[in-house]
């Protein structure tokens, strides 16, 4: 008998993986912010798929596309992402997400600032 298994979880892995294959392969070419932007986008669709944050999916869903709007500073999408990654704590504490969720979330916007940071560092 197969083990179930958790397409949540494989959707998450294959998310993180393609962001950080966009971070590894920055030494080829270096990172634009419109990397940076693809990447803000891919992670708002798949927390729309997956129906991640609870009541506040709107809310957060909207943080990421104010992060990926073209014209926006480093710095609002920088605030922007972090808000994400704080909300994504507060939505656990609360008991509105999992921990498994809030990791998600969390993990998703941090690795977007991620890139943004390469951007800034010119890689």
């Amino acid at each position: 008998m197969r083990p179930q298994v958790d397409n949540r979880g494989v959707m998450a892995r294959r998310l993180l993986v393609a962001a950080g294959c966009l971070l590894i392969a920055a030494p080829v070419a270096a990172t634009s912010v419109s990397d940076c932007e693809d990447v803000v986008a891919q992670f708002g669709a798949h927390i729309a798929r997956q129906g991640l944050g609870g009541r506040d999916q709107q809310t957060l869903i909207g943080e990421l596309a104010d992060a990926a709007a073209p014209g926006a500073s480093m710095s609002e999408r920088i605030a922007k992402l972090t808000e994400v990654r704080d909300r994504a704590r507060t939505l656990e504490a609360r008991g509105d997400v999992s921990r498994f969720d809030s990791d998600r979330l969390a993990r998703g916007a941090e690795v977007a600032m991620l890139c943004l940071q390469r951007v800034r560092e010119g890689r």
